[in-house]
This record gives C-alpha cells, sequence and structure tokens, in this order.
C-alpha cells in the first residue's frame, strides 16, 4: 500500500499551495479530474500585483501566465451606476485553466510531492506500522497518509468526513457564467449588485479575447439562473458594453461556500479554500484566499505534525476574521449591505469629492485596500 505523510485533496490554488510549501514530507495530491480543466470562475485577480510578496509559487508562475489587465471599475444597483473609479490597475483577469495547472506544475517541481489523478470516495480512520492516519479509496484503490488536507471544494467529502453538512442555499452562492468570444466594446469593469432584484452580484469582465459574463446569487432565485444569466448579457449589449455580434464558448456553473463550517480542523485534518468556507463575504474573492490558507496549511504541517488544530486555529484566525468580519453575519446580509451602501450614499446630497472619498473607502474595504502591504503597487480608492 502507498503510504504518505500527507494526501492533499484537491489540485485547485488551495491545495497546490499547501503542496508547495511542504518541506521534508512526502505529499501526494490527489484529484478527480486531468489537468488543466475548467472552472468557473470570474478569473478576476484583485490587487495581483502584489501577490508576489505574498506567494513565492504565484511569483514563479506570473511571466508564463496569459492574463488582460484592468483598470476602470464601474459598480451598479440593480441597473442603477453607482460608483465609477479609474484605479492604476484594478485587476488582472486569467483563465482559471491555465493558471490552475502553472499552480499544479510548479507544486510538482519539488521533489517530495506528487499527483494522481484519483476520484476520492471513501475515507476511514487506520492505523498503519503503528502510525495512525488514514486510508482513502476511490474504490478499488486504497493509500494510506497520517494527515489530510481537504482542499476539495465547496461539497468538500473531507469535510463531510469532519461531520460538517455541505452548504446550505443561504450560506452558498449559486454561480453561472458565459465565457463569450468577440471584440471587445468596452474595457470596463462591470460590477452590478441585486441584479434584478435578487441578492447577489453579477459581472462583465473583459478578457483576452471577449469577456466573462456571469452572476452568483444568495438563496433561491424567483427564476432559474440561466434566465437571469440572458438577461444581464442583453443588458449588456442593450447598454453597448458588449457588442451585438458575439459567440457563446462556453456556459460554466459553480457553488461558493460562504460560511466557514465549525470543525475545519482536527489533529490530522486541515481544511481549507472552498472546503473551509473562504469566500469574502464583501466581495465574493476567494482565490486569494484560498492561497493564503494553502500557505498556512504547508507551512504548520511543515514546521511540526504535533498540535496541529490548536496551531491552525490560531494561525487561521486573522483570515476567518477578513474574510467574514465575524463568522455570526449571514452571507446574504453581507451582500445586501455592500451595493445597498454604495446606492445610499449616492442618495446623500454631498459634494462630489467628498462623495468619492465614501464610496472609496466602502469599496477599498471590501477588495482589501484598506490595509497595504509596505512596497503595494496599489492605493486605497478614497486616495484617487
Amino acid at each position: 500500500m502507498e503510504k504518505y505523510d500527507v494526501i492533499i485533496v484537491g489540485a485547485g490554488p488551495a491545495g497546490s499551495t499547501a503542496a508547495y510549501y511542504t518541506n521534508n514530507l512526502k505529499v501526494l495530491i490527489i484529484d478527480k479530474f486531468d489537468f488543466p480543466r475548467d472552472k468557473a470562475c470570474g478569473g478576476g485577480f484583485l490587487n495581483s500585483h502584489d501577490w508576489h510578496l505574498e506567494f513565492a509559487n504565484f511569483k514563479k508562475i506570473e511571466a508564463k501566465l496569459q492574463k488582460y489587465s484592468t483598470s476602470s471599475l464601474r459598480a451598479y444597483w440593480n441597473k442603477m451606476l453607482v460608483a465609477s473609479f479609474a484605479p492604476n490597475h484594478f485587476f488582472d483577469q486569467i483563465k482559471r485553466a491555465q493558471f490552475d495547472h502553472l499552480l499544479l506544475l510548479e507544486a510538482l517541481t519539488k521533489s517530495n510531492v506528487s499527483f494522481q489523478k484519483f476520484n476520492l470516495k471513501k475515507i476511514k480512520k487506520y492505523a498503519l506500522e503503528n502510525q495512525s492516519g488514514f486510508i482513502i479509496s476511490d474504490g478499488e484503490k486504497e493509500i494510506f497518509a497520517q494527515n489530510i488536507v481537504g482542499a476539495d471544494g465547496a461539497y468538500s467529502l473531507v469535510s463531510k468526513f469532519l461531520g460538517n453538512p455541505p452548504p446550505s442555499i443561504n450560506d452558498s452562492g449559486l454561480c453561472l457564467e458565459y465565457d463569450i468570444v468577440c471584440e471587445k466594446k468596452s474595457l470596463d469593469v462591470h460590477l452590478i449588485g441585486g441584479f434584478a432584484r435578487e441578492i447577489g452580484y453579477s459581472w462583465i469582465f473583459p478578457t483576452l479575447d471577449g469577456y466573462y459574463v456571469g452572476l452568483g446569487m444568495v438563496r433561491k432565485t424567483r427564476k432559474p439562473l440561466k434566465i437571469y444569466l440572458d438577461e444581464l448579457l442583453h443588458w449588456g449589449v442593450k447598454k453597448d458594453f458588449l457588442p451585438k455580434n458575439y459567440q457563446i464558448r462556453k456556459i460554466m456553473g459553480g457553488t461558493d461556500p460562504l460560511r466557514v463550517p465549525k470543525k475545519y480542523c482536527t489533529e490530522n485534518i486541515l481544511l481549507c479554500g472552498d472546503a473551509m468556507g473562504l469566500v469574502n463575504g464583501w466581495s465574493g474573492e476567494g482565490i486569494y484566499y484560498a492561497m493564503k490558507s494553502g500557505k498556512i496549511a504547508g507551512k504548520i504541517l511543515s514546521e511540526s505534525l504535533l498540535d496541529l488544530e490548536k496551531r491552525y486555529r490560531q494561525k487561521m484566525r486573522p483570515l476567518v476574521r477578513a474574510v467574514f468580519a465575524t463568522p455570526y453575519i449571514p452571507p446574504r446580509f453581507l451582500t445586501v449591505t455592500f451595493f445597498s451602501l454604495l446606492f445610499h450614499l449616492s442618495l446623500i446630497p454631498l459634494p462630489f469629492g467628498i462623495m468619492q472619498k465614501i464610496k472609496g473607502f466602502v469599496l477599498s474595504f471590501a477588495t482589501r485596500r484598506i490595509s497595504l502591504p509596505k512596497n503595494s503597487f496599489y492605493k486605497p480608492f478614497w486616495k484617487l
């Protein structure tokens, strides 16, 4: 039977980053998909010109990554423009298939890390050669590991093994997105809160060869998501944000968990990324937090395999607070509050300069520009 110190379930940004930051441990990454593979995601990397300051693996792949830099931002409440900014850089638009693949390849440059395509079906506690740990199975093959990192997404089997329920419809965002090919009509980033009076976000992001047009809604919607997505696409064409002639290359869907489960670690199991519910309730951003949590998991494991639960919880507390402000506020409340605040600020009769600074503070809070690194490329929005 194959034996590892750590098995990482899921080869996305959280899992690959966790593997990259492990040292002196025999590590296996498993995933049910071959890579590269598509992933439903807006593909926007907020503040990505700073990522090399935090993630050594990102720094190594950045030059290989195909990306499209965006600057101007237009925010709406339903279909009403409530704020616009032109920062020096807002985010890089990337293709998740390429990004995730490059991160996995970088992790595999380490001699202690390997990868297998493995469709996990079952986890059970087991003792092998006087070592306590776990056996994972795909129904045919079995592999032993002393420790497990669960980076297997919203409906994590590792999280389920810990006794956590799957994310409820009120604690997760259901996403649907078109990848369209066309000439770029507008280079603006359009973020729409409360589209069609539903709770959630919608977006129109320029890409290398077209746009991502998508939406993420919290709680059950009045109409199917596909209907709202088509309405958003037609609205973008009508407003001249998108050209009349376009080709839908693909449609993608997924789930974004918006709440950290009560049990996200034990003495032998650590959750990170979407499996831990680490998606920012204000902005919907998840990739940065996946990599941040993966880095913490990898370093914690490499330092010592003792007292994992205590040490991981201590390191993760600031990240949990950064994502949720407090885990006790319902995610749908955060989403509505953010864009409602921008909308109501627009109704207050204040001078334009003062209003821009207030809106800039709200947006800076939602996009991690309140506390920037010392050598940051960016400025808070209220200073633009």
